[in-house]
């Protein structure tokens, strides 16, 4: 005798069947994304028991781009070298001067990968007492710019709540105490959201250290300019300039 379709056992089939378009949906949601933004990561998790769930590596947000009050007219004849000295923490913490080198050293390392200069050292120990205190610097003769500055605000979010940091840089001639450079930027990472597209979910990761994250962008972007300037390039023709 022809043997009767079990109507839980087509269920099953259509609820596979689903599941699998959504994991489907959701891997070319991720492949697209990667497409479009190299920085952007993003990765799908699942199994035919739940919902496929699509993670989209959280971004820094950035209100503005540096803001620029002084910067040189013209660009110097050769690359110069600088020395990095530890921000000042304006903001009240246990451990602000472990914090400050921490972050600072963050700058310093994205700076020597963009190579905005030819030679940075950072001044670990050395206290930045703003363009008054350059010239009384004893480490400031070994370069021709002595960068310093504050981080005006901070908040640790970790990876549950928001994280926030803002700095303002200043730049000198080491010889003769001249500003010639100073910006201020701002950035934050906000909590992972979740998202319900009804075949998947979307959930925004954030990373191990979300003000690491951010520390880093802040200094890429804050770099940039000071680089174009440093080299006499403009944007076009640094992109258009591959590093060894």
């Amino acid at each position: 005798m022809p043997q009767r379709f079990n109507s839980n056992h087509y269920e099953d089939i259509i609820m596979t069947l689903r599941r699998l378009a959504a994991l489907l949906l959701a891997c070319l949601t991720a492949l697209s994304l990667a497409a479009c933004n190299a920085n952007v990561g993003a990765g799908v998790t699942a199994d035919f028991s739940s919902t496929p769930t699509l993670y989209i590596d959280q971004f820094v947000e950035r209100p503005w781009l540096p803001e620029i009050y002084v910067q040189p007219l013209t660009a110097p004849l050769a690359p110069l070298t600088a020395v990095l000295v530890p921000l000042r923490m304006r903001t009240h913490y246990s451990n602000a001067t472990g914090l400050s080198e921490e972050l600072t050293r963050v700058f310093w390392n994205a700076w020597l990968k963009q190579r905005v200069f030819p030679g940075l050292m950072m001044l670990e120990g050395e206290k930045w007492r703003g363009g008054q205190g350059i010239m009384t610097m004893p480490s400031a003769g070994a370069a021709d710019l002595v960068i310093g500055g504050e981080i005006t605000h901070l908040m640790f979010g970790g990876t549950s709540g928001d994280t926030e940091l803002a700095v303002r840089l200043e730049i000198y001639d080491a010889a003769t105490g001249d500003l010639l450079w100073s910006m201020a930027h701002a950035g934050s990472m906000s909590t992972g959201l979740t998202q319900d597209y009804v075949f998947f979910l979307k959930k925004n990761r954030l990373p191990s250290s979300p003000m690491l994250a951010v520390a880093q962008a802040l200094a890429q972007d804050m770099g940039d300019p000071m680089r174009n300037w440093n080299y006499g390039q403009t944007k076009e023709q640094e992109e258009q300039t591959p590093l060894e």
